[in-house]
Order: structure tokens, then sequence, then C-alpha cells
């Protein structure tokens, strides 16, 4: 028998009970976030990042549907290039009504110095969120919001900041050199201002 088409084996990835629409706008979504890190690797030897994918809605399995599509292979033949990010470890995070998702990847040489279950632990514990399932390489989370005192939005930015602050604390996310802006020459240099 002839392959399947590459549409109808697209169909079939799609996870019983959700949405082929919001799917397919997830899948572009993490494509296009998946050039843009790997061009940030590429450029300044970034190695982990967290981001948000917003098209996901706090589902985390359109958020797995746009790390896929993150991390798969860039297709020469394709005209826009897509993924190509799977060297890059990465926390994505997505708000929706009813809860943040959190996911997390972490490639196999990367291992030695990140546990995806570690990085997701550390991170959903600064909203009193929740670790779904976890080990070496991959971990999913979430925050349930209530309207009330937990909404996905914040919570969504706190986050964000302790998965960036977590990474930092190892050394593995890259920070700014402080520049000295505020320079003045000593008065004996002959510069005037």
């Amino acid at each position: 028998a002839a392959p399947a088409p590459a549409a109808a084996k697209a169909k079939e990835e799609i996870p019983a009970g959700v949405d082929a629409k919001k799917w397919k706008v997830a899948v572009k979504e993490g494509g296009k976030k998946g050039v843009e890190l790997a061009g940030c690797a590429d450029m300044g030897g970034l190695e982990f990042f967290t981001t948000q994918i917003e098209s996901a809605e706090g589902d985390l399995a359109l958020l797995q549907a746009a790390m896929d599509a993150a991390n798969k292979d860039v297709d020469p033949a394709d005209e826009e290039a897509k993924g190509g990010s799977g060297m890059v470890g990465k926390m994505l995070l997505s708000s929706g009504d009813k809860q943040l998702a959190l996911l997390c990847y972490v490639p196999a040489e990367k291992r030695d110095k990140v546990k995806a279950s570690e990085w997701m632990a550390a991170v959903v514990a600064s909203c009193h969120g929740e670790v779904v399932r976890g080990d070496g390489a991959s971990a999913s989370g979430r925050v349930v919001s209530d309207g009330k005192t937990r909404f996905s939005l914040k919570d969504k930015d706190t986050c964000q900041a302790a998965s960036v602050n977590w990474l930092k604390e190892r050394g593995l996310f890259p920070q700014a050199q402080d520049e000295d802006d505020d320079w003045v020459p000593p008065e004996d240099s002959g510069v005037e201002w």
C-alpha cells in the first residue's frame, strides 16, 4: 500500500477530543517558536529557554502539539521553515480560562545539567501548582485557576519568572553583562564633556 499523504498523517496525530482547528494553530505557533529558538541558539549559544504559547489556551494536549512542532526537524522542502529547536531545552507556558498549562523538554545531551521533572517541580511550586507527569526528558504541570485568588495570566508571569530564575541559579540562562553607562573619565585624561 502507498504511504498516506502528509495531510492525512497530520490528521491522524490529532489527539481525541482536541479541536482540529485549534491543534493546527498550536502546531503553527510552535513551529514558528522553534525557528526563533533555533536562531537564538545559533547566534548566542542559548541552551535553555522559557516562552509562552498563546494558542494552546491552557490545554496540555495543544501545548504538546506546539512543543512537538518546535522540536521537529526543519524540512528543507517547506516554503516556510518550522521547528528546528530540538537542541534547546525549553519550558512552554500557556494560560487559559481554567488553568495555566506548562510543558518542559530537555534534549538528551543536556540532561546531565537539567532534569525536566526537577525544572517543572521548581516552577509549579512558585504558584502552588502540580506536576502532572515528568522524567528527565519531559514534564508537564498545571496551576488551576479559581477566578478568585488564582488567575492563570498572573500565574503565567510568576511561573515564567520562576523558570528563568531557576535556570540563572544554575548558570544555564545567559545574563546581560553589566555595562557601566555612567563612566566618567578621570580629570587628567584630557577628555572634556
